[in-house]
C-alpha cells in the first residue's frame, strides 16, 4: 500500500483520497495497485454505507496517470502489460464495491483521473472543474475496457468526440453530455456531497446493495442474467429485521433505524 491513498472511516461514510496534491493527483503505479486493494478490502471487510472518492487539495480531483513514470513503467511490452494490469485491478476493485459510492470532483479530472470517478455511481462536481480523457493528445491508445467504459456511460458518439478531440470539458458541458449528474460552487461542493451520501446511508442498506447488483443485472443480456440471485437478494430484504423496522417506522411516522440486517 502507499500513502498516497488515504481511507478515513466516519461512521457510514468513508472517504478515499487521491493523495497526490504536488502533482495534481496524478496516479502513478503504486497508487494503482492500492486503489484495487483498497476497494476490494472496503467491499469485504468494510460496515460503510457510502464511500466518497476525492482528490487532495483544492487543485484536482486527479490529472490522470502520472506521465513522468511511462518511460520506464509502459518502456516495453512486458512493462505495458504490467501497468495495464494494475490500472485494470482497480477498476476491477472499485467494481466489487456492493455499496453506493460518489465521486466528489473538485478542479481537473481528466485521463485516468476521469476513469476513476467514472467508475463511481454518482458524480457531483464543482463550478471549477474540468474534464477530459486525452490519449489523442500523447499518442497513446486506450484499452477496449477503457472504450467500453466510456460507451456504457456517455454513448459511443460523445466518447468519440471526448476521445477524438481531446478537449477539456466545462462542468456545463459535462453535465450536459451526462458526465456528471451535478455542478456546486466550489465552497459548497463538500456540503452537498456529504448530504447526498447522509440520505443513502440513512436507507435501508439491503435494499441499496440489492438495487445495485439488480442494475448490474438488467444491463446484460437476458440470457447471461443470473435471476437465481436476483430473486435471492430481493427475498433477503424481505426476510430483513430492516422490512420490518421500515413498516414499523411508517405507521410510527417517524425516521426508520436500519441496520442493514
Amino acid at each position: 500500500m502507499t500513502d498516497k491513498i488515504i481511507v478515513e472511516a466516519n461512521g457510514p461514510i468513508t472517504n478515499v483520497i487521491l493523495n497526490n496534491p504536488e502533482k495534481r493527483n496524478a496516479i502513478n503505479y503504486d497508487m494503482w495497485c492500492a486503489i484495487g486493494e483498497t476497494f476490494s478490502d472496503l467491499a469485504e471487510n468494510s460496515n460503510a454505507r457510502v464511500v466518497i472518492v476525492s482528490g487532495a487539495g483544492d487543485k484536482a480531483f486527479s490529472a490522470g496517470a502520472d506521465i513522468s513514470e511511462f518511460a520506464e513503467k509502459r518502456g516495453t511490452v512486458e512493462g505495458r502489460i504490467a501497468y495495464e494490469d494494475a490500472v485494470q485491478g482497480a477498476f476491477a476493485g472499485m467494481r466489487k464495491l456492493p455499496i453506493v459510492s460518489i465521486a466528489m470532483i473538485d478542479g481537473v479530472c481528466v485521463g485516468g483521473g476521469a476513469e476513476v470517478a467514472m467508475e463511481c455511481d454518482i458524480l457531483m462536481a464543482s463550478d471549477r472543474s474540468k474534464f477530459g480523457i486525452t490519449p489523442a493528445k500523447l499518442g497513446i491508445g486506450y484499452v477496449l475496457a477503457d472504450i467500453e467504459r466510456l460507451v456504457n456511460n456517455l454513448g459511443p458518439k460523445s466518447a468519440l468526440e471526448i476521445l477524438a478531440t481531446g478537449k477539456l470539458y466545462s462542468p456545463q458541458e459535462a453535465l450536459a453530455l451526462g458526465w456528471i449528474r451535478s455542478i456546486s460552487p466550489a465552497a459548497q461542493l463538500e456540503a452537498d456531497v456529504l448530504e447526498m451520501a447522509t440520505t443513502i446511508s440513512e436507507n435501508a442498506p439491503l435494499t441499496i446493495k440489492a438495487s445495485k447488483q439488480l442494475i448490474k443485472e438488467a444491463m446484460k443480456p437476458d440470457d447471461q442474467r443470473d435471476h437465481a440471485l436476483c430473486d435471492q437478494l430481493v427475498e433477503a430484504c424481505y426476510l430483513s429485521e430492516d422490512t420490518v423496522e421500515g413498516q414499523r417506522a411508517f405507521a410510527e411516522k417517524r425516521k426508520p433505524q436500519f441496520k442493514g440486517r
